[in-house]
């Protein structure tokens, strides 16, 4: 088992199946309690994930967050938030557009 020390700022290999259906709609600025209906989970639990998912992608905010997951995607995914529409120069896939 890995220490938490290990996982800090370890990035998407670390995230679990449910941070990583958290992680997209915390970048696109959705709030706790909306991602909580979408998910049908709690808006604590959000918050836990939420939590995890800051400390595993070594940011502090949502906004490093958005430009963490845009500039170095889940391997294997294509960035299609909204944020990359309105912000194309946030988004590492619009930039090549």
């Amino acid at each position: 088992m890995k220490h938490e020390h290990d996982i800090e700022g370890a990035g998407w290999t670390v995230l679990t199946a449910r941070e990583r259906d958290v992680i997209h709609p915390v970048a696109e600025g959705k709030s706790n309690k909306v991602i909580a209906m979408e998910l049908g989970i709690s808006m604590r639990t959000v918050e836990a994930h939420r939590a995890r998912i800051f400390y595993k992608m070594g940011v502090r905010n949502a906004v490093q967050l958005a430009r963490e997951v845009c500039t170095n995607p889940e391997p294997s995914k294509i960035c299609t938030h909204e944020s990359s529409e309105q912000y194309p120069g946030l988004c590492a896939q619009a930039r090549t557009e």
